[in-house]
């Protein structure tokens, strides 16, 4: 089988391989699966033909005892009313015994399980009917029915109650015999089934294990040998042979293809080295034994070197052409080198004289920045002072408010004072009146009310008067809050007003400041100008003293680019 497999390619014989290991575990799990569905149906029917069926027999038995009972308590008792409750009682017992006993013909599966239930039911029907009439007879309480019902009972239906027990036995051993027989059965049939499983299952896996094995080394094997001759070809050995392949598939073509690789690589290779091996020894004009050898990205190689190639012959011609150039332009350059060196000299006394203005006026900038940030730090101090003013005034302004309301309040007060002294008046009027009325002894009374009289007059005038002075402080307090509206508007118009100048002075300061510093920046390249004429003109007379040596060198170069063979196309 692994021969025809090594035949495929590797793709169909692992498709293969695994199909048919596929195939084994699917027969194994379908085995095992019909011998577990096989073993659970003889199971269950043993369960209910004999386990169950066992429980089944044994109460209707019970059932069958408790009725016979029942009839024994009927014909014995003298008490009619335990008479009756037997009655009952067995007429219960009786119909669980007939379900229980009719249920277990489903379960007679032998054939002399079956004979024995139908002797029984047939002679049940006697049973049943004997029964009846002794019962019929025997419940009462006269003594001499009850005896004739017990002898009955005891000659006729206790033979036929042993008859039907002992074959209800035997249909219970019966069951039991067979239980034993199918259970030792099933135990055997499962060592067998799990031995032939295991065999099965072991026997698969041997040759699931061998036939993987078998696949991995037919592909293992030639990919390790592959593997070991890449690494020596990796360090750059192109002639040991390539590994042999047997089979026939992806491995036997990529060796080929490795193999013609290799012979491809070594040619260009070797093609390569020898065109570099030429231009290395100044020749040129070489060119590749085989063009069409290079192909796909290889193609990029000998494009490279023969771009390579054209490059270093125009680069020498052009070298070449240069020199004479160079040699040709090294006196001109020499004498504009000399100039240079002399202009650059009077630039440099001009840009010191520059430098010099340019750092008087870098001073007088500071210095106005010094005196605005002055002006602006003053205009701050009157700003706060003025600010501090307008604050006071508010305050003023509030404390004439709150006057102006006290005012009003002593004119409400006095108002009250006037009410009382006119009513006063009126009581000492009122008092003069009842006095003169009372003659003589009432006379120190109407000087008293004389005297309450006058100092009511007093208080009444004295109040207008006192109205009057405060109608005129409310008048002149009125005119100074009209007038500190005013001052108050003026001193905010001042504050706004040096506001503005300090805000002046700031922006003043800081453009001072920034011109300051661009002034600094001036003078600095000024300076860095300076130092580029000086090094200019240094640089100009060392300028001249190249030029003579660039001479030189032109001619060294023509002598060597003529050892050079170059390309005629």
């Amino acid at each position: 089988m692994l021969k025809k497999l090594n035949n495929l390619q590797i793709r169909d014989r692992l498709v293969r391989a695994f199909v048919t290991v596929a195939c084994i575990l699917t027969l194994v799990s379908a085995s095992i699966l019909i011998t577990m569905i096989v073993m659970s149906r003889i199971y269950a029917s043993t369960i209910v033909d004999y386990g169950f069926a066992q429980g089944d027999i044994g109460r209707a038995m019970a059932q069958f005892a408790d009725t016979r009972s029942a009839m024994r308590g009927i014909i014995g008792y003298d008490d009619q009313d335990a008479i009756d409750t037997l009655l009952e009682n067995r007429i219960t017992y009786k119909e669980q015994f007939t379900k229980e006993f009719d249920a277990l013909e489903s379960t007679m599966v032998t054939a002399e399980n079956k004979k024995l239930y139908n002797d029984v039911k047939s002679k049940l029907t006697e049973y049943w009917k004997l029964e009846e009439e002794i019962v019929t007879q025997g419940a009462t309480t006269d003594r001499e029915r009850c005896k004739l019902a017990q002898d009955r009972a005891l000659d006729t239906l206790a033979p036929m109650y042993n008859e039907i027990y002992d074959e209800l036995t035997q249909i219970m051993d019966i069951k039991v015999d067979k239980g034993q027989t199918v259970s030792s059965s099933l135990t055997l049939i499962i060592i067998i089934l799990t031995v032939v499983i295991i065999v099965f299952i072991t026997g698969s896996i041997i040759f699931a294990i061998s036939l993987g094995r078998g696949i991995a080394d037919s592909i293992a094997v030639p990919l390790d040998q592959l593997k070991a001759r890449l690494d020596i070809f990796a360090t750059g050995d192109l002639s040991s042979p390539f590994p042999t392949v047997d089979t026939k598939d992806e491995l036997a073509d990529m060796v080929n293809v490795t193999v013609n690789m290799a012979a491809s690589l070594q040619f260009i290779i070797h093609d390569v080295a020898e065109i570099l091996d030429q231009m290395a020894n100044a020749n040129f004009a070489v060119v590749s034994r085989d063009r069409k050898k290079y192909v796909g990205e290889f193609e990029g190689i000998l494009t490279a070197m023969r771009l390579l190639k054209r490059q270093m012959a125009e680069t020498l011609t052009a070298v070449n052409e240069a020199s004479n150039q160079v040699a040709a332009g090294a006196s001109n350059l020499a004498d504009a080198s000399q100039s240079l060196a002399e202009g650059a000299t009077d630039q440099a006394g001009a840009v010191e004289e520059m430098q010099a203005t340019i750092t008087t006026i870098s001073d007088d900038i500071r210095a106005t920045a010094n005196h605005a940030e002055e002006s602006y730090k003053q205009a701050r101090t009157y700003a706060d002072e003025a600010e501090r003013s307008h604050q006071e005034m508010n305050a003023m302004m509030d404390a004439m408010t709150r006057i102006n309301d006290a005012s009003q309040q002593v004119g409400n007060i006095i108002s009250e004072i006037e009410d009382i002294a006119s009513q006063t008046n009126l009581l000492s009027l009122n008092a003069s009146i009842e006095a003169a009325r009372a003659g003589e002894a009432g006379r120190g009374f109407a000087v008293v009310a004389d005297q309450i009289r006058q100092l009511a007059e007093q208080s009444a005038h004295s109040a207008a008067e006192t109205r009057t002075l405060i109608e005129t402080s409310l008048s002149a307090i009125s005119e100074g809050s009209k007038t500190a509206d005013v001052v108050n508007a003026s001193i905010d118009r001042v504050v706004k007003g040096i506001e503005l100048i300090a805000s002046s002075s700031k922006s003043i300061s800081e453009m001072a400041n920034d011109q300051a510093e661009a002034m600094k920046q001036t003078e600095q390249g000024v300076n860095q100008i300076s130092e580029v004429v000086q090094s200019n003109s240094a640089t100009a007379q060392q300028a001249s003293a190249t030029s003579e040596e660039l001479s030189a060198q032109a001619m060294t170069l023509d002598s060597l680019i003529s050892k050079f063979q170059l390309p005629t196309d």
